[in-house]
Protein backbone atom coordinates (compact mmCIF):
# COMPACT_ATOMS: atom_id res chain seq x y z
CA UNK A 1 0.00 0.00 0.00
CA UNK A 2 1.43 3.33 -1.06
CA UNK A 3 1.18 5.69 2.14
CA UNK A 4 -0.21 8.86 -0.29
CA UNK A 5 -1.65 9.42 -3.54
CA UNK A 6 0.75 10.77 -6.37
CA UNK A 7 -2.22 13.12 -7.06
CA UNK A 8 -1.61 14.84 -3.78
CA UNK A 9 1.72 15.68 -4.99
CA UNK A 10 1.96 19.52 -5.79
CA UNK A 11 5.60 20.08 -6.58
CA UNK A 12 5.00 20.77 -9.95
CA UNK A 13 8.90 20.08 -10.30
CA UNK A 14 9.21 17.09 -9.48
CA UNK A 15 5.90 15.53 -10.45
CA UNK A 16 6.89 14.64 -13.08
CA UNK A 17 9.97 13.29 -12.35
CA UNK A 18 8.14 10.78 -9.72
CA UNK A 19 8.50 7.06 -10.64
CA UNK A 20 6.58 4.12 -9.29
CA UNK A 21 9.96 3.27 -7.95
CA UNK A 22 10.31 6.30 -5.72
CA UNK A 23 7.22 5.53 -4.25
CA UNK A 24 8.06 2.07 -3.55
CA UNK A 25 10.45 3.20 -1.60
CA UNK A 26 9.11 5.64 0.25
CA UNK A 27 6.86 2.99 0.93
CA UNK A 28 9.51 0.48 1.89
CA UNK A 29 11.06 3.47 4.37
CA UNK A 30 7.73 4.16 6.15
CA UNK A 31 7.29 -0.28 6.45
CA UNK A 32 11.23 0.15 8.12
CA UNK A 33 10.23 2.65 10.08
CA UNK A 34 7.05 0.94 11.41
CA UNK A 35 8.94 -2.18 12.16
CA UNK A 36 11.78 -0.06 14.22
CA UNK A 37 8.73 0.76 16.33
CA UNK A 38 7.37 -2.44 16.63
CA UNK A 39 4.15 -1.52 14.65
CA UNK A 40 2.49 -4.10 12.23
CA UNK A 41 2.46 -1.95 8.79
CA UNK A 42 -0.87 -4.08 8.57
CA UNK A 43 -2.01 -1.59 11.14
CA UNK A 44 -1.47 1.87 9.84
CA UNK A 45 -5.00 3.03 8.67
CA UNK A 46 -5.51 3.71 5.34
CA UNK A 47 -5.52 6.81 4.42
CA UNK A 48 -2.46 7.23 6.56
CA UNK A 49 -2.59 9.76 9.03
CA UNK A 50 -1.28 13.44 7.73
CA UNK A 51 1.99 12.90 9.51
CA UNK A 52 2.88 9.98 7.70
CA UNK A 53 1.35 10.51 4.49
CA UNK A 54 3.79 14.10 4.67
CA UNK A 55 6.77 11.61 5.08
CA UNK A 56 6.10 9.37 2.63
CA UNK A 57 5.42 11.77 0.21
CA UNK A 58 8.74 14.00 1.25
CA UNK A 59 10.93 10.78 0.95
CA UNK A 60 9.79 9.97 -2.49
CA UNK A 61 10.29 13.64 -3.89
CA UNK A 62 13.64 13.71 -2.35
CA UNK A 63 14.53 10.25 -3.89
CA UNK A 64 12.84 11.83 -7.49
CA UNK A 65 14.73 14.88 -6.61
CA UNK A 66 18.18 12.56 -5.70
CA UNK A 67 17.51 10.29 -9.23
CA UNK A 68 16.75 13.45 -11.57
CA UNK A 69 19.86 15.79 -10.21
CA UNK A 70 22.95 16.51 -12.30
CA UNK A 71 24.82 17.72 -9.23
CA UNK A 72 28.03 16.97 -9.99
CA UNK A 73 28.78 16.27 -6.49
CA UNK A 74 31.30 18.95 -5.42
CA UNK A 75 28.90 20.31 -2.48
CA UNK A 76 29.01 23.75 -3.77
CA UNK A 77 26.03 26.20 -3.79
CA UNK A 78 26.88 27.18 -7.09
CA UNK A 79 27.49 23.70 -8.37
CA UNK A 80 23.69 22.61 -7.22
CA UNK A 81 21.24 22.35 -9.77
CA UNK A 82 17.23 22.69 -9.07
CA UNK A 83 16.69 19.14 -7.94
CA UNK A 84 19.28 19.00 -5.59
CA UNK A 85 18.18 22.15 -3.99
CA UNK A 86 14.96 20.30 -3.85
CA UNK A 87 16.66 17.46 -2.42
CA UNK A 88 18.07 19.46 0.32
CA UNK A 89 14.61 20.58 0.88
CA UNK A 90 12.80 17.65 1.32
CA UNK A 91 16.06 15.87 3.05
CA UNK A 92 15.66 18.25 5.96
CA UNK A 93 11.43 17.58 6.22
CA UNK A 94 12.14 14.06 6.13
CA UNK A 95 14.56 14.15 9.49
CA UNK A 96 12.25 17.03 10.81
CA UNK A 97 8.90 14.47 10.10
CA UNK A 98 10.87 11.66 10.95
CA UNK A 99 11.49 12.58 14.70
CA UNK A 100 8.36 13.17 15.31
CA UNK A 101 6.83 9.82 14.39
CA UNK A 102 5.94 7.37 17.09
CA UNK A 103 4.42 4.52 17.60
CA UNK A 104 1.11 6.25 18.20
CA UNK A 105 1.43 8.82 14.83
CA UNK A 106 1.68 5.65 12.76
CA UNK A 107 -1.39 4.07 14.49
CA UNK A 108 -3.52 7.43 13.57
CA UNK A 109 -3.71 8.32 17.65
CA UNK A 110 -1.91 11.50 17.73
CA UNK A 111 1.13 11.89 19.38
CA UNK A 112 2.43 10.65 22.42
CA UNK A 113 3.92 14.22 23.70
CA UNK A 114 0.35 15.87 24.48
CA UNK A 115 -2.66 13.88 26.38
CA UNK A 116 -5.49 15.69 27.32
CA UNK A 117 -7.46 16.26 29.35
CA UNK A 118 -4.12 17.61 30.84
CA UNK A 119 -3.93 19.67 34.41
CA UNK A 120 -1.57 22.06 35.68
CA UNK A 121 -0.91 22.65 39.18
CA UNK A 122 -1.88 26.24 40.44
CA UNK A 123 -0.48 28.10 43.45
CA UNK A 124 -1.44 31.30 45.16
CA UNK A 125 1.33 33.73 45.25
Amino acid sequence: MAYFSKEDVRDELLKRQLKPEDVDESTAYIDDIAARLRVDPVMIPNPAPYAVRTLAMSYALMQAALNASMNNGTGGENAADAFELKRRVYAARVAELEGEINAQTLLGRGSQKSKFPMSISMQRC
